[in-house]
């Protein structure tokens, strides 16, 4: 798990330089005029890295589109083709009961008139085959009809498959530059940045038992805390960040249990930097979600744990100006690839 040894190193220092955490130049550091250049290039790779955010999540709903409207014409293509299975079985009939009658044929309709002993009741079959003529035409339209219409489902899906497949490779082309503009934004960040600019963590990397304040749900996804209550929400502006707000904050006070939003693998596990005391969660489905500013940690990486499950204790560990959960949803492990939280959630059913 190449992540593991680099989601703290990289919150420590884009949260320290991205978030405006950085304190003047420091004495061992580089000179201000490379250390301004380095920054410059890190803001520009963390734009690029949004702007690939952006078309990953983009890719991501196409898919998901794709995928409902292949399913929806595979549920049609069934149904016609049951509807067609029941065309031919009635067609057989009437070609059976045709064949069993006798009638068919030029003189089929006409013989019986000139032979019968009774040109009424003959003249009268031979009306009821004409009717039956037409509806064995009406019949064999709809057949062909219905075969039309399941050739063009196939040919949907084979397009819906087809789209599928370019907005995939786009979704995994949009996550690798997104890796790869976050990598160089750390290399430039560590150009820029000074020894002693990391913010302390307001309080150890304190680790204990939070067995029992947590409880598994049959629910796939639960609200990260209950009650929930909102305070900085996701792009926000303010002191505390340069640029904007990476995740959204629940104000709860300390000692608040903070619970896995879904069921997924503890990834990482640290402090120190200016998220505190913080927890990151891999999830089956490709995102990953962070909890920070904790004043207890409850897990350890490796991990497995269910909705709901307890991760540790809200807190005002890192740089704050009180307790509170930061919470961020991520496309990578990596700060800087986050998505706003509410949208996400709401779309898997929690509404807070």
């Amino acid at each position: 798990m190449r992540w593991v040894g680099r989601v703290g190193s990289a919150a420590a220092l884009l949260t320290a330089v991205v978030a405006g955490a950085v304190p003047g130049h420091a004495a061992d550091g580089p000179p201000g005029g490379d250390r301004a250049v380095a920054a410059a290039r890190a803001e520009r790779l963390m734009r690029d890295a949004a702007r690939a955010v952006e078309a990953h999540e983009q890719a991501r709903a196409a898919v998901e589109r794709g995928a409902r409207e292949l399913a929806g014409t595979g549920r049609r293509e069934a149904a016609e083709q049951r509807r067609l299975d029941r065309l031919l079985r009635a067609l057989g009939q009437q070609a059976r009961a045709e064949y069993r009658s006798g009638g068919g044929g030029l003189w089929g309709p006409v013989l019986p008139l000139i032979t019968s002993r009774s040109p009424e009741r003959a003249l009268d079959g031979a009306v009821r085959a004409r009717r039956g003529d037409r509806a064995a035409g009406q019949l064999t339209d709809r057949v062909r009809q219905a075969r039309d219409r399941i050739a063009a489902d196939r040919a949907t899906a084979a397009r819906l498959l087809g789209a599928q497949r370019v907005q995939a490779t786009r979704r995994a082309t949009a996550r690798a530059q997104i890796e790869a503009r976050l990598d160089e934004a750390q290399e430039e960040l560590r150009r820029a940045q000074a020894p002693q600019a990391v913010p302390a963590s307001r309080g150890d990397c304190a680790q204990g038992d939070v067995t029992g304040l947590g409880t598994a749900t049959d629910r796939a996804w639960v609200a990260p805390v209950d009650p929930a209550p909102l305070s900085a929400g996701f792009g926000a502006g303010g002191d505390r960040w340069a640029h904007r707000h990476t995740g959204q904050d629940f104000a709860v006070d300390t000692g608040t249990t903070v619970r896995a939003v879904g069921a997924g693998t503890v990834l990482f596990v640290g402090c120190g930097d200016g998220f505190g005391n913080q927890v990151v969660v891999r999830h089956p489905n490709g995102y990953y979600t962070q909890y920070a500013h904790l004043s207890l940690i409850g897990v350890s990486p490796g991990d497995e744990v269910a909705a709901g499950t307890a991760l540790g204790l809200s807190g005002a560990t890192g740089n704050v100006s009180g307790p509170h959960l930061h919470f961020e949803v991520r496309v990578t492990p990596q700060l800087g690839s986050g998505i706003d939280p509410m949208p996400w959630l709401h779309a898997r059913g929690v509404h807070v």
